[in-house]
């Protein structure tokens, strides 16, 4: 029971219920597999709301109310935080007070009849191919070429791209095999004849390579590129090419929208690049729709030429 589990925790004396539910929430994510990453998330989002409500002297589940739950979204909205971050941190409150019902410490979630914070239906930024092209001119090194060609190839996100080992891309089908992905999941995604040559161009240059390798490696240290240095590597090549935001997930936007507009299967798509559900791939298929639309208008048979 939940309680007996309790008594395990370290420290729990100098803790209040909902801290020590806390823990116990991590504890059973940790058992699950989830990622690191989103532990830190899950406890970063977390704590502030128990800190919040603690200010009222709510201090176990039991206590916290959809009140409670509201007015924190509200000071989310007043310290100016965007719709996207006011969801990211109402969606681990959820969860969290969902496994607390499944482990029968409460009996119904206070966010039961909170709704979500509404997100606004936009289309983020993706590169265009001339900010492509400037962005491969900037490249003083063919890694970071074979890294602008590979990630709008293969739609990786930045934890996966950083992760790969030599062995995990087979150079002549082009398969890229992602190990442990977000939710723990294995898929293949795929990149192209053109950023496989010059993948294989940046693996000759380095010389002998072992298949257990990292694909990526950083110069200063000589060893396996981390998620913080991809990132600082992109800002860098798009503040050379007065191009911002340049990050890694604005590659991944481009491949979806890239792929979408050159006639591939949404569902297909879908299993590519990892995602869940269609809910965003859809939002890009609407700007692919709305482009056929425009050209039609431009270009449509009868009308231009009749």
């Amino acid at each position: 029971m939940f309680y007996d589990t309790l008594t395990h925790l370290k420290n729990n004396k100098r803790k209040t219920g909902l801290e020590i539910a806390l823990d116990t929430y991590l504890m059973d994510c940790r058992a699950r597999r989830l990622s690191p990453s989103t532990l830190v998330h899950y406890r970063e989002q977390l704590l502030p709301f128990l800190r919040f409500v603690g200010e009222f002297g709510v201090i176990t589940p039991g206590t916290v109310t959809g009140h409670h739950i509201r007015a924190y979204l509200v000071s989310l909205q007043e310290r100016g935080l965007k719709d996207t971050s006011q969801h990211a941190a109402a969606r681990p409150i959820r969860a969290f007070f969902n496994f607390l019902v499944r482990e029968e410490v409460i009996d119904v979630s206070p966010m039961r009849n909170v709704q979500m914070p509404r997100l606004a239906k936009r289309i983020m930024p993706a590169f265009t191919k001339e900010e492509v092209e400037k962005l491969l001119d900037t490249c003083t090194h063919l890694r970071d070429k074979a890294m602008i060609l590979c990630l709008i190839d293969s739609g990786c996100r930045s934890s996966e791209f950083t992760a790969l080992r030599v062995e995990d891309v087979d150079m002549r089908a082009g398969i890229i095999r992602i190990k442990n992905g977000k939710g723990g999941k294995d898929r293949i995604t795929y990149i192209g004849a053109k950023a496989r040559k010059v993948l294989l161009r940046y693996l000759l240059e380095r010389g002998e390579v072992a298949p257990i390798d990292p694909l990526w490696i950083s110069f200063n240290t000589g060893k396996g590129l981390t998620h913080y240095g991809l990132r600082l590597i992109l800002h860098r090549l798009g503040k050379r090419a007065d191009i911002q935001p340049c990050s890694p997930h604005v590659f991944r936007r481009t491949c979806a929208l890239w792929s979408l507009r050159a006639g591939m299967n949404i569902f297909a798509l879908q299993q590519m690049m990892g995602h869940t559900d269609l809910t965003t791939l859809q939002r890009y298929l609407a700007l692919v729709e709305a482009d056929l639309e425009q050209a039609h208008r431009s270009h449509g048979a009868v009308d231009n030429m009749m």
